[in-house]
């Protein structure tokens, strides 16, 4: 073989080389930028309490007054724009939806009637907020019907319930669709004693029990009565907030389905 040929191909093999290494760090980037971590860290920021965890790339949102559902399946919004929008401070995805956009089971804002009860072994629970006496509650499903609707009252069907008085609810999450798998997640959560409300999201994908038992650790719910409702998960996970930006998360995707916070 010439020597020119010969290293003409030693060339042509290094080019091959370079860029299936450039293609494959760049993957790998984007794959570790997906399951970003964050810091261990506890903060107020006025009136709401943050803390995050590298463990599952927790962040929690803690906060006393009512959320706000934003709900527009036609037109969706990315969190970025929904907050610039309505001036919300925190902003996360909300409950399921289904390929059309729409709510995946019961929901009703404020008496209107959104979308009808769905039966599913993943939507086994309400959450219901009074928005008049500033009260979060799971009820199951069963127990509930659209008789008990208030126009006070915003309602939608979600889970599994993930913990209920501060007590990992197994049988609810195993019986679950994807409780048990490792996903991103999306939650809900209230503590009894104080009225608090808390946004939590995963970064990275955990199993609904293990992070229960994760969450329970928290000195922030010590001696406290803890519920926490799954609302969704996967690539739906998101949150922004306007002033700390380093917490946010999968900001620029439109979704149906919101919640806010001034």
């Amino acid at each position: 073989m010439p020597a020119f040929d010969k290293d003409r191909r030693i060339l042509s093999a290094l080019i091959m080389l370079s860029v299936f290494v450039l293609i494959d760090c760049s993957s790998l980037g984007v794959y570790r930028n997906s399951f970003r971590s964050v810091p261990n860290s506890q903060f107020l920021d006025d009136d709401i309490l943050v803390q995050t965890d590298a463990t599952f790339g927790v962040t929690i949102v803690g906060f006393t007054d009512n959320f706000e559902f934003l709900y527009e399946p036609s037109n969706p919004l990315s969190l970025k724009q929904a907050a610039q929008k309505q001036a919300y401070r925190y902003i996360i995805n909300g409950s399921y939806f289904e390929g059309s956009r729409v709510h995946a089971g019961w929901l009703s804002i404020f008496g209107v009637q959104e979308a009808p009860i769905k039966v599913d072994r993943q939507l086994t629970h309400m959450a219901i907020l009074d928005t008049s006496m500033g009260y979060l509650a799971f009820p199951e499903l069963t127990l509930w019907d659209s008789s008990m609707t208030s126009p006070k009252n915003l309602e939608f069907q979600t889970g599994p319930l993930v913990i209920y008085a501060s007590q990992i609810d197994t049988l609810s999450i195993q019986a679950s669709i994807n409780g048990t798998g490792a996903h991103l997640r999306t939650l809900l959560a209230m503590t009894e004693e104080d009225g608090m409300f808390y946004f939590i999201i995963t970064r990275k994908p955990c199993g609904l029990e293990e992070l229960g038992d994760h969450l329970l650790s928290y000195e922030i719910f010590a001696g406290k009565t803890l519920h926490v409702m799954n609302l969704d998960g996967g690539s739906s996970t998101a949150l922004f907030s306007q002033d700390h930006p380093e917490l946010n998360f999968n900001t620029e995707r439109p979704l149906p389905i919101l919640l806010g916070i001034h």
